[in-house]
């Protein structure tokens, strides 16, 4: 079955990384080669190099009287007007990449919800960083955002991903293919919906990062 082509789509990859040396690079390489061929607009939000090694102040928690940088407010646009999200993260004892938590949590949970992301970890060892992917399946949810059912875990990167980004492993192309087939049928059904009803329900979350409040077709004011 050929791959899904999704031309138009935009697509957010962040990635959390911020040691070096870094096997982020290689593993980014080959998402993203794998979702341009498919036509697909690709943003990329490194922590390293957005240099966001501490969460100041996330956006929410700015009062009116203050000023939000023009930087965050930026990038904040860019996750809202994304289609879908592909998460990267490597496994550091046995979680998730704090630097790729400190970038994420510098965004409101109404910049990501009703969107759709898929999750690649990766490690120099045998299982792949699936510890951190589980848990980073539940830091999205919080989030807002919906899971595609196939998770991408990369084991002993370093001998499967060259510094290029290329592999000869077929079945992590096979795996890589089924999870962006996913998230490309979500995020085009959720973009048909966001032209019939709207993206996101006001109030659905609140500004606190507490989490849902409510069924969104219930009594809500779509925005």
């Amino acid at each position: 079955m050929a791959p899904l082509v999704a031309a138009g789509l935009n697509i957010i990859l962040f990635l959390g990384s911020v040691r070096q040396p870094r096997n982020a690079d290689r593993v980014l390489k080959l998402v993203q080669d794998r979702l341009e061929e498919r036509s697909i607009n690709v943003t990329v939000f490194d922590a390293l190099k957005l240099e966001f090694d501490k969460v100041i102040k996330p956006i929410q928690y700015y009062n009116k009287s203050e000023i939000v940088p023009e930087n965050i407010l930026a990038l904040n646009q860019q996750i809202k007007d994304a289609d879908a999200f592909v998460v990267l993260t490597a496994e550091y004892h046995g979680s998730i990449a704090p630097g790729l938590l400190n970038l994420m949590n510098q965004f409101p949970p109404n910049s990501y919800a009703f969107r759709p992301s898929a999750v690649v970890s990766y490690s120099k060892g045998r299982f792949g960083g699936v510890r951190a992917a589980m848990q980073l399946r539940s830091f999205l949810s919080d989030l807002g955002l919906i899971q595609v059912p196939s998770l991408v875990a990369i084991p002993k990167v370093e001998e499967v991903v060259t510094p290029d980004g290329t592999t000869k492993d077929e079945s992590l192309l096979s795996g890589l293919d089924a999870a962006l087939d996913q998230l490309i049928w979500f995020a085009e059904a959720i973009k048909l919906q966001r032209k019939n009803y709207g993206l996101r329900c006001v109030d659905c979350f609140d500004d606190t990062n507490l989490g849902y409040k409510g069924l969104p077709y219930k009594n809500k004011k779509w925005s």
